[in-house]
């Protein structure tokens, strides 16, 4: 015990030595030192190990964090007074590690809370996205069932304005599933529609427009422009007695104001209407420019759906190029560019052909010169051919010639083509004029011509050929039935220069056609009164009779159709008969009433034996007082 007792103190007498010899920067990293270790003890016994907080370090700015709390109140009313300090430390000890592992588990059910939250988000991503699919194919579904159901009312021949308005807009489309169709202004389609027609095309409109989206916005709107604007004329004159909102007198001068203007004109024309009315002062008529500027819209409607067309033409007439190079390129695959007179050495026959020259003796010089080899080849096809090209020449029998002909072989044939383009077989020589026989005219060159045009200008106003003898026919079938109250009618219009797209293929000719126009009396009430037969009343067209002659039709599948436009003269309105190829169309201009369209009436329209027959008459209006 005295050696335990000596070994402290000498350990407590060494320690203060050491004390006495250190450096007052020494004692301050030591006492620090002793204070953090006593801190980590204390901090050890009162946080688990997994709270990483110490008195100097934490977020709460508490310099006692680590110290052990007494609640003596909560004790005493739990009856825990008796407790030891250590025990409750260690009371605190397991209290603080129960949060610590509580707040854990919170966290991890928040975590896994967010987890299920991103993963249902995504779910549903996925079924919008896939919804979204579906939505669309469905879509698609009916776009594909309205164009079918237009192609077939296409084929049966009762389309209506809403097939032919889309089978044109489809046209841009390279997936087109249209069959092969000519490009006419899709106003023309909006020619003949009554107020049904136009309010059926209107919700038919807005069917294609939900079903495509974005897609031909443009188009669709400009067309819903124009249908409204039609429709708005026809209910006005329906609407007897109600006021217009502009003077049918002044409409006229509006029309005049638009007609024939460019878009980029009209636009500019809209804009000058849009400020003149933001900037109105007093005195200045608003509702009059408003109604100016209504009546503006379907004016550059129509010439956006002109621009439009001009752009399709020209898109077709590039396919059809491209079509005919395809053509042209596959024609020159499978016919190759022919065989050579040497097999073994694919060079040229002919190097060099000289120039014709003409002699005294008017015989034709021109040689071909060949190489060696060729020279030898031609050389042992001569020797070989049966016959000359004099004793050729000799056959006057044109079977023997071809028999002749189709005798020789490849080599034969190559050598006496050669012959023959060497002795001048191929051109004709040049005759002096002075050995002319007597009573035959030598005409100049340049007289040639000069006659030559003249014919042709004078085949041009005239119009029409002479009929061949399956026309003939064709005129005496429309010429039956013709009475004393029908004349002949050729009222044609000048419809002003065609662009067809097929006239690089077909020469366009005009067609040739006997109309008759049924002139007669309308003893109404009123020319009863007025007239008697002595002295009757003043002959009226009451119907007219076409008939177009289309022997030569490239499809006569496609029957020809007719269209209906208005004239300058609003008693009377043009009337357009269109064929396809080779036929260009032909206009006539009739009396503008309404026609009586039932058979028993004397309606007929019909296609038959290449004759196209068009026969109306018009209907009679009783008169009442």
């Amino acid at each position: 015990m005295i050696m335990k007792g000596n070994g402290v103190l000498e350990v407590k007498l060494a320690k203060q030595k050491l004390k006495d010899k250190e450096t007052p920067e020494e004692k301050r990293v030591r006492r620090l030192a002793k204070k953090l270790k006593k801190e980590e003890k204390r901090r050890m016994n009162a946080l688990p190990e997994v709270v990483s907080y110490t008195n100097l370090n934490n977020p709460f700015n508490d310099t006692s964090l680590t110290e052990t709390f007494v609640w003596k109140k909560k004790l005493e009313s739990e009856g825990k007074t008796q407790l030891s300090k250590k025990e409750i430390e260690k009371m605190n000890h397991e209290k603080v590690l129960k949060n610590y592992e509580e707040m854990e588990r919170l966290k991890r059910d928040r975590d896994a809370r967010q987890a299920l939250k991103e993963d249902m988000e995504m779910i549903s991503r996925d079924k919008d996205r896939q919804t979204s699919d579906f939505r669309h194919t469905e879509e698609e579904f009916h776009l594909n069932q309205a164009k079918l159901r237009s192609q077939i009312r296409i084929k049966e021949g009762r389309s209506k304005p809403i097939d032919l308005l889309a089978r044109y807009i489809g046209f841009e489309d390279p997936k087109n599933e249209f069959e092969e169709f000519e490009l006419e202004n899709p106003l023309t389609y909006l020619s003949k529609c009554s107020m049904e027609d136009f309010e059926d095309l209107q919700e038919d409109i807005k069917v294609y427009q939900r079903i495509e989206g974005k897609k031909n916005n443009e188009y669709w709107n400009d067309i819903l422009i124009i249908i409204g604007s039609e429709l708005k004329k026809l209910k006005d004159r329906r609407r007897a007695g109600m006021e217009e909102t502009v003077h049918s007198s002044v409409q006229d001068e509006v029309l005049k104001i638009f007609k024939g203007k460019s878009y980029e004109e009209l636009v500019n024309l809209e804009r000058s209407i849009e400020s003149r009315i933001n900037n109105a002062g007093r005195g200045v008529d608003v509702a009059y420019w408003e109604s100016l500027l209504e009546s503006l819209h379907p004016f550059m409607a129509k010439a956006r759906i002109k621009e439009k067309h001009s752009r399709m033409l020209q898109l077709k007439l590039k396919r059809i190029r491209e079509e005919q190079m395809r053509e042209m390129a596959k024609h020159e695959q499978e016919s190759g560019l022919g065989s050579s007179l040497s097999t073994a050495k694919k060079a040229p026959i002919v190097k060099k052909v000289e120039k014709m020259e003409v002699d005294e003796s008017p015989k034709l010089k021109s040689t071909v010169e060949l190489n060696e080899e060729d020279e030898k080849l031609l050389e042992m096809s001569r020797s070989k051919l049966p016959f000359s090209v004099e004793d050729f020449e000799k056959i006057e029998d044109d079977k023997e010639k071809e028999e002749k002909w189709a005798s020789l072989n490849e080599h034969q044939l190559e050598a006496f083509a050669i012959e023959m383009y060497n002795l001048g077989q191929y051109s004709p020589t040049y005759g002096d004029g002075s050995n002319t026989m007597p009573g035959i005219e030598v005409i100049p060159e340049e007289e040639d011509v000069l006659r030559f045009e003249k014919a042709r200008l004078a085949n041009r106003k005239a119009g029409f050929k002479p009929m061949n003898p399956r026309e003939e026919a064709m005129l005496q079938i429309a010429k039956q039935g013709m009475s004393g109250e029908e004349i002949s009618f050729s009222d044609e219009q000048d419809i002003g220069e065609q662009t067809l797209l097929w006239s690089d293929k077909y020469r366009p000719q005009k067609p040739k056609y006997f109309n008759r126009v049924h002139t007669g009396f309308d003893w109404n009430k009123y020319n009863q009164t007025h007239y008697d037969v002595e002295n009757p009343p003043p002959k009226i067209v009451q119907g007219y009779r076409f008939n177009i002659f289309y022997p030569d039709l490239l499809d006569p599948t496609k029957t020809p159709r007719f269209v209906l436009t208005e004239c300058d003269e609003p008693d009377f309105a043009i009337i357009r008969f269109i064929a396809g190829p080779p036929y260009e169309d032909i206009a006539f201009k009739i009396v503008n009433k309404e026609w009586e369209i039932f058979a028993k009436h004397g309606y007929k329209c019909q296609f038959a034996n290449g004759v196209f027959q068009l026969w109306f008459f018009f209907k009679r209006y009783r008169y009442r007082r």
